[in-house]
């Protein structure tokens, strides 16, 4: 489970402390832990390219380079989890990532693209210092990276609609044909055509995969105004102080609002106080009504699933969760969920006149 950037931020402040950017040397590694070395990378871009970009290129750079680092850690895995450190060839990676990128709106891909060089730049640098992988070197070509992301929005255009593109691919040129079609060409530069890309698109759903256990349903006896109120009364106070608890300025008003929607969400629709939570309440709320109750903002937006379990600790240091340690076991995917559920609005928010000039820069 991502963990929220709270937390992250607390990490790579104390391993900035013990490890001082040391170049890698012979010495034998440290066991590899995937949390730690995906957290410290995560921090690191956030700390250094927050205030480069407008909000919502920064948002959708970090959600990339989460999926980066996966496919990097995946496909150089017996290297990372042994006593030697992995030369990884970042193009392949980055091909792979923007493939397996099946669960997100067409605007995604084209605000990726002015912040692919810099994020293969990013990982490059940090490679130089990190004990556990280095980069080969690479080129960087922007017409390549324009057509793999046109092949992508038309892999992801067939697979929306529950088609078999592997099977597509062997028996017609449907997928290159839509990728030509995806092509705006200027001089020497390729470009997107927008208003064809949101045509094709157009009232197509985005499958994201299922939350396990999600299938709670309301309890039985519904809760009276007072008992709602009360519970927003309690929400208020406590995540106040959960905001000042945490590492200033991280814990945003998206996440507040984001905590606040559960507590009332879960009162009013699914009949239950904090007191009566349980795994499988979250993860059906979050599923089928968080976006009714909270509209996601920019703000602080990747890993702003993760902060659920945060807030759930805070509570459970509270001692005002039932089973807390039962509900924190049986989380798996509620953070991805929430995650790529408030992306995918945001972006769906983006007009194309929005977008285009997000691509220009």
């Amino acid at each position: 489970m991502k963990p929220g950037k709270s937390s992250q931020i607390k990490k790579i402040q104390n391993q900035n402390k013990r490890a001082q950017q040391k170049a890698p040397s012979n010495k034998k590694l440290t066991p590899f832990n995937y949390d730690e070395f995906v957290g410290f990378l995560r921090a690191r871009f956030f700390l250094t390219h927050q205030d480069k970009y407008d909000q919502s290129t920064y948002e959708v750079a970090s959600f990339f380079l989460d999926d980066l680092l996966a496919t990097m850690v995946q496909q150089n895995f017996s290297k990372f989890t042994s006593d030697e450190r992995a030369i990884v060839n970042l193009n392949e990676v980055m091909q792979a990532a923007l493939v397996n990128s099946t669960d997100r709106d067409w605007r995604y891909f084209i605000l990726l693209k002015p912040v692919l060089y810099d994020l293969q730049k990013f990982l490059a640098k940090e490679g130089h210092v990190n004990d556990r992988y280095g980069i080969q070197d690479a080129s960087f070509d922007a017409n390549f990276w324009a057509m793999i992301i046109r092949t992508v929005l038309a892999l992801n255009y067939f697979r929306f609609q529950g088609k078999d593109v592997a099977e597509l691919m062997k028996s017609s040129s449907a997928i290159d044909d839509l990728q030509f079609k995806f092509l705006k060409q200027e001089g020497d530069d390729d470009n997107f055509d927008l208003p064809v890309i949101a045509e094709v698109y157009r009232g197509l759903n985005i499958p994201l995969k299922p939350l396990t256990g999600a299938k709670a349903k309301p309890l039985a006896e519904k809760l009276s105004e007072s008992a709602v109120q009360d519970e927003m009364d309690f929400a208020k106070r406590t995540l106040h102080q959960f905001q000042l608890a945490s590492v200033k300025g991280v814990v945003t008003d998206n996440v507040v609002n984001m905590l606040m929607a559960f507590h009332q969400g879960l009162a009013e629709q699914y009949h239950a106080t904090h007191r009566q939570w349980t795994a499988e309440l979250l993860k059906t709320f979050a599923s089928q009504d968080l976006l009714k109750y909270w509209q996601p903002e920019w703000d602080n937006l990747d890993g702003i699933g993760g902060e659920v379990e945060s807030y759930l600790k805070f509570l459970k240091k509270q001692e005002a969760l039932t089973d807390p340690d039962g509900i924190i076991k049986n989380l798996e995917g509620l953070d991805r969920y929430i995650d790529v559920s408030a992306l995918n609005h945001c972006l769906g928010t983006l007009d194309l006149d929005q977008v285009q000039q997000l691509a220009d820069n």
